[in-house]
């Protein structure tokens, strides 16, 4: 990873110019003194769990996160400190190694220690293994980065500060239909967050373009070589049927594994003649950047990967809390981290509104409440029916060379509600 002083600033997309500061103090007094409880809490301290990728697959999001956690936590302790309402946060934060299992007995040992809320874990897959102890047993969970459609169900315990997989879709269909691709070949791991990217990104670019069966990859698969030859085979199809390259494109929907399959792809000529786009879990991917023969092949297959943006013109608002995140993190964090430091603010500000630990109805309810009306370091975090960001704009990010130095740019953004693309 980047140190601190190395760290790039990076664009990301707010809807409106206000002061990050005057938004928070403002909602959190709103939430103290309009729907406050009667009796003021004293002397209590709240623990909010933290569910991260520190070690495993999708670190680079992880280790942001859980410094965009701790961060928050200090924010709001700071702030709390100059009123009377006598609550102080503090957080338990356990690395799930992307796994689903690990992420299950956490929530299990948080629920056990007390915690109401938690925020993450980052995938759909764990979020999908915990839902239904979640749902039963008054948790509270607020992932920034799962987009899968089977998740968005409305009603239950599981909120989600990004928006799904459907819109992630539009935005990729859209950059890829304006790039001139006409034929898309899908490869991606089988989990449910990337499934549901594939089945989206499908129904997206189908109506207007032929999208051939693509291919799937096991969740745990070590050994890319029999995926990539399968992938070969249906380009190579792809080629002869349009009698050419231009116009065909591979879409991978994974995790950091896409080190392994580029650095296999790199050495296929047919595989190295075709665009690859990418999806959320490679957007910003610091193993990719860093790995030589990886990331010379995205560059040279024209890899752009998306991932949920902000304001790039609103900079005085966010800008000082990212630095804050990278200097802990030794990287920079993109929106998914920025909604995990917007979680806390509403964790803590539906915790404000009932007066603390022990009502979960009322918590629901005031977070549902306070999402809606919230302004963050993500920009609105309103949501839909079924908990998940009603809005979401995106920003596609591409590497670039100078020497033997990859890095992330921004390539081009994406609005879903106006259909406009943007390139850099």
């Amino acid at each position: 990873m980047k140190s601190a002083s190395t760290i790039q600033s990076f664009p990301i997309r707010m809807s409106r110019a206000v002061r990050l500061s005057a938004v928070v103090i403002a909602a959190l007094g709103l939430a103290a003194c309009d729907n406050g409880p009667t009796t003021p809490t004293t002397g209590k301290e709240v623990l909010i769990g933290g569910l991260f990728s520190l070690t495993g697959n999708w670190a680079t999001l992880g280790v942001t996160s859980k410094a965009a956690m701790e961060v928050g936590i200090e924010d709001v302790n700071q702030y709390l400190a100059t009123g009377t309402t006598g609550i102080h946060f503090t957080s338990t934060i356990v690395d799930t190694k992307l796994d689903p299992a690990t992420a299950l007995t956490a929530v299990q040992s948080m629920k056990a220690a007390g915690v109401e809320v938690v925020i993450g874990p980052q995938s759909s897959a764990e979020v999908a293994a915990l839902k239904s102890y979640v749902d039963a047993n008054n948790v509270l969970v607020i992932s920034q980065s799962s987009t899968a459609g089977t998740l968005a169900i409305a009603g239950d315990n599981i909120f989600r500060l990004t928006p799904s997989d459907t819109l992630e879709a539009v935005a990729l269909a859209g950059l890829m239909k304006a790039d001139g691709m006409t034929t898309v070949i899908p490869f991606w791991r089988n989990d449910a967050g990337n499934v549901g990217l594939q089945v989206a990104t499908r129904a997206s670019f189908a109506p207007t373009g032929t999208v051939k069966p693509g291919v799937e990859y096991a969740a745990t698969a070590t050994d890319y070589a029999p995926s990539i030859a399968a992938l070969k085979t249906q380009v190579q199809a792809a080629i002869a049927e349009r009698g050419g390259t231009a116009g065909i494109a591979v879409a991978h929907a994974g995790f950091d594994e896409v080190v392994d399959i580029f650095k296999l792809a790199a050495a296929d000529p047919v595989l190295s003649s075709v665009r690859w786009y990418g999806t959320d879990g490679t957007a910003l991917n610091e193993p990719l950047r860093t790995n030589a023969v990886a990331a010379a092949f995205a560059k040279k297959v024209g890899f752009w990967t998306p991932t949920p943006g902000v304001d790039d013109g609103a900079s005085a608002r966010w800008q000082p809390i990212a630095t804050r995140i990278a200097a802990k993190a030794g990287a920079q964090p993109d929106a998914f981290a920025l909604a995990v430091y917007d979680a806390v603010w509403l964790a803590a500000q539906s915790y404000l509104a009932t007066g603390g630990t022990g009502h979960p109805a009322a918590l629901k309810a005031a977070f549902v409440t306070a999402a809606d009306g919230f302004y963050g370091a993500s920009g609105w975090t309103k949501l839909n029916p079924a908990g998940d960001r009603k809005f979401g704009d995106f920003d596609f990010f591409a590497l670039s060379q100078s020497g033997s130095t990859f890095t992330w740019v921004l390539a081009a953004q994406y609005s879903t509600q106006t259909g406009v693309l943007v390139r850099k």
